[in-house]
């Protein structure tokens, strides 16, 4: 049997039909609990938790089903904003200048398994926020650069110079990392492998029992 899509889902819940909500927060919460895994020290769950209560309080203003995904993003985003904040007791973040290792330094939950894999996810949170969010959407999530440049309130061709920029950003904290210049031509030459690499491993610790 061929699961009910995500606007089908969300029309019912709006209906009235708390179980079809369920099954949303079942589907989704990989992807959610990924968008922090590599931002920030503190245990992710409560993040996700206050996503979701943000898309129950939320749901019946939702006009495109079928953007589902993209709003949930936007969700994590700001809860994202408000731990910053709350974390480092600022009331404004310029997220195009600060990184979530500066903000942040603690050991985030992903345990790498790889020497790239560490230095991919330590440049990462090394380059500013905005530019680590819309790489990692991009490359963990497949979303392209409409879609992040609605979830980040940005236009398309400004997220295309983001998205240029975030790349020479993260090469320049690998060359910074390496401790070789094979090891930087190794990960950067196999940027996408490694990529892969990673999003596959949150996928297997996923999957693993709590």
């Amino acid at each position: 049997m061929e699961p009910r899509p995500d606007a089908e889902l969300l029309r019912a819940w709006q209906g009235g039909d708390p179980s079809a909500g369920q099954e949303l927060v079942r589907r989704h919460a990989p992807r959610i609990t990924r968008f922090f895994r590599n931002k920030v020290s503190a245990p992710v769950e409560d993040l996700v938790q206050d996503t979701f209560l943000a898309l129950l309080e939320g749901h019946q203003r939702i006009d495109q089903p079928d953007k589902l995904p993209h709003y949930l993003y936007g969700i994590a985003h700001n809860v994202l904003r408000a731990y910053i904040r709350s974390s480092i007791k600022a009331r404004q973040i310029d997220e195009g200048a600060s990184s979530m290792a500066a903000l942040d330094p603690g050991p985030t939950s992903i345990i790498a398994r790889r020497r790239e894999h560490r230095l991919l996810l330590q440049a990462l949170r090394r380059i500013p926020i905005q530019h680590q969010i819309a790489l990692e959407l991009y490359y963990w999530e497949g979303l392209n650069t409409v879609d992040i440049a609605a979830i980040l309130g940005l236009s398309a061709s400004a997220m295309r110079s983001r998205m240029g920029r975030a790349r020479e950003l993260l090469e320049r904290e690998l060359e910074l990392l390496a401790e070789s210049t094979a090891e930087l031509e190794s990960t950067v030459g196999g940027l996408d492998n490694w990529v892969a690499g990673i999003r596959q491993q949150m996928a297997t610790d996923e999957a693993l029992p709590s």
